[in-house]
């Protein structure tokens, strides 16, 4: 789920910044510190930086070139809810299962987690084949899913780690799902 924090911090605009509006200089600083990482506080990734209000009279430190300000500011966030209902692309088809891109990070489905029946995985064509059905799942399909597990107890510089299913109703490729819809009669028959 994407969401807004307020923050507060305390920005050093260096001298090579003061050319620009002070805004623009503590925009510029305060995303390069913190786009793209993780917190583990917040449970989230920080996507960017938006909306800062920085204090004009900033403090000078005796042997730093550069000022100090205290800023305001929103960051977005983007933070996978256990149950949450996602929608992604296949970039990968792996031994036991696939990943999907999120956007800011990919989930994994594990290979019993693929579909309700059983499925076969070709990693050298990458491709999945549900057992049944001979419907397949490859590269670059829309896939929805559920999220099952959210862990950020990894290591400092690991990215979260993101657990999906498509094991439920309205779950899996987006074209087995329409299909689905049509068998049960909630979604009409295309005419042409």
């Amino acid at each position: 789920m994407y969401m807004v924090a307020r923050v507060e911090d305390v920005v050093r605009i260096p001298p090579s910044l003061f050319h620009l509006p002070l805004k623009e200089a503590a925009l510029r600083v305060l995303r390069q510190k913190y786009e793209g990482r993780v917190d583990r506080e917040l449970k989230a990734i920080i996507i960017t930086v938006l909306n800062v209000d920085v204090e004009e009279m900033g403090r000078i430190i005796p042997g730093d070139g550069g000022t100090w300000h205290r800023a305001t500011f929103d960051l977005l966030l983007f933070r996978p809810e256990q149950n949450e209902v996602v929608e992604g692309r296949v970039v990968e088809v792996v031994e036991h299962g696939i990943f999907v891109d999120l956007g800011p990070l990919d989930g994994y489905i594990h290979v019993s987690h693929i579909s309700q029946r059983r499925v076969t995985i070709d990693v050298a064509n990458g491709i999945v084949i549900e057992e049944g059905t001979n419907r397949v799942l490859r590269r670059n399909d829309v896939v929805r899913a559920k999220v099952q597990a959210v862990s950020f107890r990894v290591r400092p510089h690991q990215r979260p780690r993101v657990s999906l299913t498509m094991r439920g109703w309205l779950l899996g490729k987006l074209e087995w799902i329409e299909e689905e819809l049509k068998k049960s009669g909630a979604l009409p028959e295309a005419k042409g």
